[in-house]
């Protein structure tokens, strides 16, 4: 076989000092222009750009919401739990009616 097989071993403070002094094994430069030159690794960058810039969670939607403790007697909430899932959104949509 070809090639070195010593491995380095570094910690971070070492690669940080090795960077600083420019010593890198990677030419950045011929990396970027290879990238550019194939349009599927450019619509891929850019992909990944977009989701790093999006933020997490679920979107707002209409107005927002505002958590509150309300007591209800236990029977009222067996029936709307006893509609299935969705029975909070329901129960939103019903409250919400004029």
């Amino acid at each position: 076989m070809r090639g070195s097989k010593k491995i380095t071993v570094m910690t971070s403070e070492g690669m940080r000092a090795s960077r600083a002094r420019g010593n890198s094994r990677t030419d950045w430069v011929r990396v970027r222009r290879e990238a550019a030159r194939d349009p599927r690794t450019v619509a891929v960058n850019r992909e990944i750009g977009e989701m790093l810039t999006r933020k997490r969670g679920r979107p707002i939607r209409d107005e927002q919401k505002q958590a509150i403790s309300l007591r209800i007697p236990q029977s009222v909430l067996k029936r709307w739990k006893a509609t299935g899932p969705g029975w909070q959104t329901r129960m939103v949509e019903r409250l919400s009616a004029p």
